[in-house]
């Protein structure tokens, strides 16, 4: 009789917790759903808002921590951080960077870990430490060139055009044109009829035919770069993507084929197209620059000084944004260091503990954990020599951009005045403060006086002939009441690098 009312209870509770348990099955593939939803709307919002699409993903992560689903986790932190990236919010997309790679999900799926390492590679390109850029796409190219499935094409080909304008920086050619002809290679193997079911992630052909036509800019080449500006821009609006860059593309395209005035009209579309984005959050800084010279070039000064001071100001604000980000990022890397050496001196006790209590045991295992401690510190170094290395790189980026100002000065190039204000940043406000009409030719003028040029060598790289680079020198000096006596190098390097500009 006993033995029946215990079967019978038994089966009861069977029942009972088959039915908890399908309710938690349930409830978690109802998570899974919607976790699959949002991440499609965060998708689907990419290009046209920003925060909106950030706003699903976070959503989207909120739900995935729930579930034990290690996949779906790392794809909302992918989104989050690529958004973020987006927004220019650096500091904080890192973190979820890092979240996605340490899901058990990215170390055993390749697509996924080689995505977060690109959006890695990105994050590194937008504060200028192209070094550690190209590292990261190295490896993104590793994991997904050999891969047939379209998601690796399109990510393997973005990681090769990345490698192609990290030379395209250096001004070494060969490469660069390499890797973008290659990227686009790649990208190609993927069918439009694939490729328009794609998510808009993927969706990049558009970024590849920019990068080799930038790639031709940069070199004045602009009619082998037009078919593939042309190529950019189409391709932008099938994909429904922003047109400010491609706008910018071909004004560049104009500007120096003579067409200034056409030239004009586009830098002028795209800034009209990206102020109306209130997520964009970048300046203008680059943009204001070409439509000032623009102006200078048609006689419009008016305009001309307008612009030059827009760049100016949001060019501060850039430097201090990028000072900010850089500091972020070492904050970051500097956090995960004590991660691993609070990481190593809990296992250096682990492993004395269990040195201890293997010796009470058996004294054979001696020899076995001295021999795994020697391969623990032999990682140590390795990784010190590592941070070592990271370090002075990050000394060498200064020399580096000393060296890139001054062999644009030499080729005259058209990026010479933004990039002498990024390694100078004082420079612009400082000689405004002097004199608020300074026009630009007179201030890349200072500028080549500035590093030193003497008057035959800045003729010689400008083009023009020693004489007018004599008188627009006597002008200057004019301008600013020197006396003969008065060494123009150093009057400049005393105002520029140690008097604090003083409110006109």
């Amino acid at each position: 009789m006993l033995h029946s009312i215990l079967g019978i209870h038994f089966k009861f509770l069977s029942l009972f917790f088959c039915i908890i348990n399908l309710h938690f099955c349930d409830r978690d593939q109802a998570n899974k759903s919607k976790v699959d939803s949002l991440l499609q709307q965060a998708d689907q919002s990419l290009e046209n808002n920003y925060l909106l699409s950030l706003q699903y993903a976070k959503k989207a992560s909120i739900i995935a921590e729930k579930t034990a689903d290690s996949r779906r986790k790392a794809e909302t932190y992918y989104y989050i951080a690529y958004c973020l990236n987006m927004l220019e919010e650096y500091e904080k997309s890192y973190p979820y960077i890092e979240k996605g790679l340490n899901e058990n999900a990215s170390k055993r799926y390749k697509p996924l870990k080689a995505r977060l390492l690109a959006l890695k590679g990105f994050h590194y390109s937008r504060l200028h430490l192209y070094k550690q850029q190209a590292k990261q796409h190295q490896k993104v190219i590793d994991l997904t060139l050999s891969r047939k499935d379209p998601e690796s094409a399109m990510t393997a080909a973005l990681s090769l055009a990345a490698l192609g304008i990290s030379y395209t920086i250096i001004n070494d050619y060969p490469p660069a044109h390499y890797y973008s002809g290659l990227a686009i290679q790649h990208a190609e193997t993927v069918p439009d009829s694939i490729y328009n079911r794609l998510k808009k992630i993927y969706k990049v052909k558009a970024n590849l035919f920019y990068y080799k036509a930038m790639i031709y800019i940069e070199q004045f080449k602009p009619n082998e770069a037009f078919p593939f500006i042309q190529l950019a821009y189409e391709q932008a609006l099938i994909d429904n993507r922003q047109h400010t860059l491609f706008l910018e593309l071909y004004a560049d395209y104009y500007m120096q084929t003579g067409n200034t005035e056409k030239a004009l009209e586009y830098y002028l579309l795209a800034l009209a197209d990206k102020q109306k984005r209130t997520s964009n959050r970048s300046t203008s800084a680059d943009l204001y620059l070409k439509i000032s010279k623009s102006y200078s070039k048609l006689q419009q000064h008016d305009n001309e000084e307008k612009y030059l001071k827009l760049s100016a100001s949001e060019r501060l604000i850039d430097e201090n944004n990028n000072r900010k980000r850089v500091q972020a990022v070492l904050d970051n890397i500097e956090k995960q260091e004590l991660i691993i050496k609070n990481r190593d001196e809990l296992l250096n006790i682990l492993l004395a503990i269990a040195f201890f209590a293997t010796l009470l045991l058996l004294l054979w295992k001696y020899r076995k954990y001295k021999l795994k401690k020697k391969k623990l510190l032999s990682a140590k170094e390795i990784e010190i020599a590592q941070n070592k290395q990271l370090i002075e790189t990050l000394e060498l980026k200064v020399n580096e951009s000393f060296s890139d100002l001054i062999a644009l000065a030499k080729k005259n190039s058209p990026t010479f005045w933004a990039r002498f204000q990024e390694v100078h940043p004082k420079f612009l406000k400082r000689m405004l403060c002097i004199d608020a009409n300074f026009k630009s030719s007179e201030l890349i003028l200072c500028a080549y006086i500035y590093l030193g040029f003497s008057t035959k060598e800045i003729a010689d790289y400008t083009f023009k002939a020693t004489k007018t680079i004599e008188n627009n020198r006597y002008n200057l000096r004019k301008k600013l009441r020197l006396s003969p006596e008065e060494d123009f190098i150093l009057w400049l390097r005393n105002h520029v690098d140690d008097n604090p500009p003083t409110e006109g």
